[in-house]
């Protein structure tokens, strides 16, 4: 049985982890950055929404579908680059290095 190689996501981690783990840390990853995000949106009050927050009667459920959204949409775009970040193959255990031999192209 092949195994499929997938880069090392943390220094130091003996060993590859599997598609599952690789996925589920970077979507951990984008979900922490989205909820820093939304949070930073708002302690700098970008386009007045801290005060809008403040005013609003109930500001529970704009809070959380502003955080929800940020943590959704970094979580996808982190696990996006990581996916797309992935080698296409694995490396060859006998590569010297060297680029292998051009093919010999038919005489005409």
């Amino acid at each position: 049985m092949s195994h499929r190689f997938f880069p090392r996501t943390l220094p130091g981690q003996g060993n590859a982890p599997s598609l599952l783990e690789f996925l589920a840390l970077h979507c951990a990853l984008g979900v922490a950055f989205g909820i820093l995000f939304a949070a930073v949106l708002i302690l700098i009050d970008l386009g007045g929404i801290k005060g809008l927050l403040v005013e609003s009667s109930d500001p529970f459920v704009p809070m959380l579908l502003l955080f929800a959204s940020c943590a959704l949409t970094f979580g996808a775009l982190k696990m996006g680059v990581a996916i797309m970040s992935l080698p296409l193959e694995a490396p060859d255990e006998d590569d010297n290095g060297e680029e292998p031999p051009e093919p010999r192209q038919p005489r005409i």
